[in-house]
């Protein structure tokens, strides 16, 4: 008996100075997800790279940890920082700050700023709001947005991200970032290339069950479309309107995208909407999502979904889905997720039966 109140003893005495140290306002944070699929590649153009086959495969599902901090410093005023990291479950790895990390101030009066990392405004208000099954994460996440609209980077670096207050209803949000800086983008420096950039401008409208936003994307030069030494900057924007209504019995989301990006010699154009139900009784949830992607010469694809969860708890589900991505003749639309056993080919259709676990914290 002695001997576990000394070592109770001891544990509170080397942990009070550990709590002492926990400033006010800082929350850990983090989500745990992972599914077990079974993967299969159809109608693969080049069987050589990928053949028709099915596969295997642990997938994590976007798992994060990540620290977010507020603390006001004069009244109606607060310094702000998130620092928000991948976790891949299954594979290992990843980089800190790897997710949405900046620092910011906020005003009651005057909107937030943040200076940093993040995936923008444009595809939470939007892309990110419907995609209500697995939080857009993994294979079956949406497949088929313009690349624009994460400034064709996913999580864009130097970013500068400003949030209005709210009107009536209504919140303004504009981003600009300059990407990885360096003139040339992703094909390597040039120095008689502009740098590159990307810019995100998004009006939301929330008042009770309704969610509504429309936005616009463009990104330039991140990349040179032509040979070295020609120069043929890269250009792609979007025009996206989208949004959700809860009617209790059923959560309706949907969006239409209208995009444009250069290709050489030319530019290719994209009609692109979405529908997503959910259906929740009790404890369980029914989705249902379908995509179709309309674009010139053939390249489109369309994507769907059916999925279902059982809520355990507001933080722990478990849940399966079955999902596709299937290509015109020469579509190159590809799942998403952390996969390994395939690659994109024209023309392929993608498909995974799932079961996972997820939980939040």
């Amino acid at each position: 008996m002695k001997r576990k109140l000394l070592a109770a003893a001891i544990a509170s005495a080397c942990a009070a100075p550990a709590m002492a140290q926990m400033p006010d306002g800082l929350q850990i944070y983090g989500r745990v997800n992972v599914t077990g699929e079974r993967i299969t590649v159809d109608d693969s153009s080049n069987t050589a790279v990928q053949p028709n086959q099915s596969n295997y495969e642990l997938v994590d599902n976007s798992s994060r940890i990540g620290l977010r901090y507020k603390k006001e410093l004069v009244p109606g005023n607060s310094i702000l920082f998130q620092i928000e990291s991948r976790v891949n479950l299954t594979d290992g790895g990843d980089v800190l700050s790897s997710r949405d990390s900046y620092i910011g101030m906020a005003g009651d009066s005057w909107g937030t700023i943040r200076l940093g990392r993040t995936i923008g405004p444009v595809y939470y208000a939007t892309y990110d709001y419907i995609s209500m099954h697995n939080h857009d994460t993994g294979t079956s996440s949406d497949a088929l947005l313009a690349g624009t609209v994460v400034g064709n980077a996913g999580f864009m670096d130097n970013t500068i991200w400003y949030t209005s207050p709210k009107f009536g209803g209504i919140t303004i949000d504009f981003a600009f970032s300059l990407l990885g800086e360096r003139r040339g983008g992703t094909t390597g420096p040039n120095p008689a290339m502009e740098q590159p950039r990307h810019i995100g401008l998004v009006a939301s409208y929330d008042a009770g069950p309704l969610h509504a936003a429309v936005s616009y994307a463009n990104t330039k030069n991140d990349r040179n479309l032509a040979t070295a030494p020609a120069i043929q900057a890269s250009d792609a924007t979007a025009w996206t309107i989208g949004g959700a209504y809860d009617f209790k019995f059923m959560v309706l989301g949907a969006l239409w995208e209208v995009a444009e990006r250069d290709v050489l010699g030319g530019s290719v154009d994209t009609d692109y909407w979405r529908i997503a139900a959910m259906f929740p009784f009790g404890q369980h949830e029914l989705h249902l999502n379908y995509g179709l992607v309309d674009a010139d010469g053939s390249t489109g694809a369309k994507q769907w979904t059916i999925g279902y969860n059982y809520n355990i708890t507001k933080q722990t589900k478990v849940y399966g889905f079955y999902t596709m991505v299937d290509n015109d003749s020469g579509g190159d639309f590809v799942m998403g997720g952390s996969t390994n056993t395939f690659v994109g080919v024209t023309g392929a259709s993608y498909s995974s039966i799932a079961i996972g676990v997820r939980h939040n914290f």
